[in-house]
Parts: C-alpha cells; sequence; structure tokens
C-alpha cells in the first residue's frame, strides 16, 4: 500500500496566506491607502505561488526542473519567510523543516539532486576532518548546503560543499 502524498496545495496555500497577512500588515503602518486586497486565486498566480506549486509538483515527482532552478526557487521561498526587515541575512530555524512546508521544500531539494551529489554527515565529518556537531552548526550557518530526504528521515550534505571546504583548507595549508 502505498503512502498518502500530502494534500500540498494546502500548504501552499497556508504559506500565502501567511505571508499576504504579514503584508498586509506592514501597508497597514506604511499606507493604508496603498492597500489592495487580494484574492487567493490572485496569490497563486503571483511570483511567490508560482514557486511553491512547482515546489509542490516536485516534491510529489510530478516534474523534474534543473537543479539550479529548484535551489533559486526554494532560496526566495526562505528569503520571503526568514529574512527580516534590515537584517544582513536571515536564518531559517531547524524546527522549520520539520512542518509540512519545510518538509514539502525538502523533498524537492532532495530529488533535485543525484544521490552521488550527497554525503552522509558522518562521511562529511570525516573528510573534513570536523566533529558532527561542527558540520550541524555549518549546515545552521549555510556554510554547508544540506538535504533532508523525509521518507528516510536522514539528511545529507551536499558534496560540492564539502570539497570545496577541502580546497580552501589545502590552500591555506600550502600558504603557512
Amino acid at each position: 500500500m502505498e503512502a498518502e502524498q500530502p494534500d500540498y496545495q494546502e500548504v501552499v496555500d497556508q504559506a500565502l496566506q501567511l505571508v499576504y497577512s504579514q503584508h498586509h500588515r506592514l501597508m497597514t503602518q506604511l499606507n493604508p491607502a496603498a492597500l489592495t486586497s487580494l484574492t487567493l486565486d490572485q496569490l497563486r498566480s503571483g511570483p511567490l505561488g508560482q514557486d511553491l506549486t512547482r515546489l509542490a509538483e516536485l516534491a510529489k515527482g510530478q516534474r523534474r526542473e534543473n537543479k539550479e532552478d529548484v535551489l533559486t526557487a526554494i532560496e526566495s521561498v526562505l528569503q520571503v519567510l526568514f529574512w527580516p526587515i534590515a537584517a544582513d541575512d536571515y536564518t531559517v530555524p531547524r524546527s522549520f523543516w520539520d512542518t509540512d512546508l519545510g518538509r514539502m521544500l525538502a523533498l524537492a531539494k532532495y530529488r533535485a539532486y543525484e544521490p552521488a551529489e550527497l554525503v552522509s554527515i558522518g562521511t562529511a565529518a570525516q573528510q573534513l576532518g570536523v566533529t558532527r556537531p561542527t558540520i550541524y552548526r555549518w549546515m545552521d550557518d549555510r556554510t554547508l548546503n544540506y538535504v533532508r530526504d523525509d521518507m528516510s528521515g536522514r539528511t545529507f550534505v551536499v558534496r560540492r560543499d564539502i570539497d570545496h571546504l577541502k580546497r580552501v583548507a589545502a590552500d591555506l595549508a600550502a600558504q603557512e
């Protein structure tokens, strides 16, 4: 018996409504006269709605796209959700990935990578000569990109980032 697919349309709609309510709150403070009401269909047809819909299709396996396009769409969604006003950067709380939206984005991201492009956290730590907590810290501060496989519950680090850090370390050692 196959596992039932989550209702990603509901997840997408909830995310759009959350962002819209924040926008509404901010616009009320800036210039209430400039505020126009948008329907859910209008929100769905906007850039954020289109990105979320594409990512839902990717998560369901109904669509394939170039990995860079998938990563760009995910980055755009995360920035809208988590980049505070007047901040230089943003942080995605680890707990976000346990929400329906976080799981949807994680699955879309996971499906964008080939298995050979991903490395387990333990292997990443071993290859970089650091501890697992250091790998988690680098994942949190976005030094290392990572992907969660919601099906197995495992987290993988992107091999390209490990190779990059190894080159940086080798270059620094060569300079000494």
